[in-house]
């Protein structure tokens, strides 16, 4: 009696010790870290390197079709507005899960996460292709200001389904970034680097496009829009755009400093809708993001592979040109989306409305690193509109960072109780 007694104490006590270490050691994002900032300038870009991902350039495989710095060794990175619907996962009947799960969303350099609801009921992701640019990529959703100020420091393309015209918000980012509002006079001569599949009479309008099955029905919903970067990278971005340099800094080296990291926990208020969890993969030195569900075990965070896809004539609005939509056999999850580097970056959202951030991304702040299993604490600065974000460590130089996709997290610390913590 006593040995089952002392086995049923024994295993309340770990599952206490469990459930309290269950959040991890909670971040401080708002104190004050006294840093002092070694001031960065510019990096070298090297031919044969990736100045987004660092990897080499020539080792990149490309599949068959795609463009992009690895095929063509031009800079010209492409800036995409994803939908992180359902936390990137979804249902439907033709796709049980990750039916918003982002297209091609593997080849993605730079994935920026941010909230667009006050209380952290939703939340939007900003792809950044540059090695790699896919044919298409999607779900296209519409701009908040805050992906209007972080385009402005790549100075790179920009691809939209839209804003909400009644408020100036976006477009004024665009007016002092020197940038034409999109809806104006654009032509093929002149079409500008913004690119909104609301306006489809717009030269970008023939590589918008709503997906279709395959007896040419149209799919349902605001996550069916898709545009072929390829077609983008090709015929429509003008030839003379140079983008800002945005190249980072990366080492070989796992992290020797910090502490241990293999779990990070990150939330924004909904539980389903926008917390997530990264675990970190000592085999490919990335974390996977999962994210929970309410009935079932939580599923990483992945790719959508569009079976088939294939520009034909259909019935309905195919988006652009009249009758043409993009007609697929299905879809399904793919493999799913790591990232080497996870940044969190503490910024003040100053909420407009319920539905209109207005966060401070220009000044400085504090930032946490999660790389090779390792946490480091830093912090960020930004100078003016078109500069650069340059993220600082514990000793105040510029990060270096590990070769591969980036994340980076846009937390409102105390917000509604968003926070982050890890193990």
């Amino acid at each position: 009696m006593k040995k089952t007694l002392s086995l049923i104490l024994a295993l309340v006590m770990l599952f206490a010790v469990t459930s309290a270490f269950a959040e991890g050691k909670a971040i401080d994002g708002l104190a004050d870290r006294g840093i002092t900032i070694h001031e960065a300038g510019l990096n070298e870009v090297d031919d044969l390197v990736s100045p987004t991902t660092g990897r080499n350039l020539m080792e990149i495989e490309v599949p068959n079709g795609f463009l992009g710095m690895a095929v063509t060794g031009e800079y010209q990175p492409i800036m995409v507005q994803i939908s992180n619907a359902d936390n990137g996962l979804g249902s439907s009947s033709s796709i049980k899960n990750y039916r918003n799960a982002p297209v091609n969303g593997i080849y993605a350099d730079v994935v920026y996460e941010a909230l667009q609801k006050k209380g952290g009921g939703e939340s939007r992701m900003t792809y950044v292709f540059s090695d790699v640019v896919p044919d298409f990529a999607g779900f296209i959703r519409s701009t908040r200001i805050q992906h209007a100020l972080y385009r402005a420091e790549w100075e790179s393309a920009f691809v939209t389904s839209g804003w909400n015209y009644a408020v100036k918000d976006v477009p004024d980012v665009w007016k002092e970034n020197g940038l034409p509002e999109p809806t104006g006079k654009r032509t093929e001569a002149d079409p500008g680097i913004v690119y909104v599949g609301d306006l489809s009479n717009k030269p970008w309008g023939p590589y918008v496009y709503r997906i279709f099955d395959k007896s040419g029905k149209k799919y349902s919903g605001a996550n069916t829009e898709l545009f072929n970067l390829t077609g983008l990278l090709t015929d429509i971005i003008p030839k003379d755009h140079v983008p800002a340099n945005h190249t980072w800094k990366f080492t070989d080296d796992i992290p020797t400093g910090g502490d241990d990291a293999e779990f990070v926990y990150v939330k924004f208020g909904s539980e389903y809708a926008t917390d997530s969890r990264l675990e970190y993969d000592a085999s490919t030195n990335s974390y996977i993001r999962y994210i929970k569900r309410e009935k079932g075990e939580d599923m990483p965070y992945r790719t959508n592979v569009l079976l088939e896809p294939e520009v034909k004539k259909v019935k309905g609005d195919g988006r652009n040109v009249k009758g043409m939509g993009l007609v697929i056999q299905g879809m399904e999850a793919g493999d799913p989306i790591t990232f080497n580097n996870v940044i969190v970056q503490q910024v003040d959202y100053n909420w407009i409305s319920f539905t209109r951030p207005n966060p401070k991304l220009v000044g400085s702040g504090n930032a946490d690193y999660f790389m090779g299993g390792k946490h480091l604490s830093g912090v960020w600065e930004r100078k003016s509109l078109t500069d650069r974000t340059v993220f600082y460590g514990p000793d105040g130089n510029e990060i270096e960072m590990q070769r591969g996709r980036t994340l980076i997290i846009l937390m409102p610390y105390g917000e509604n109780g968003a926070g982050v913590s890890y193990e």
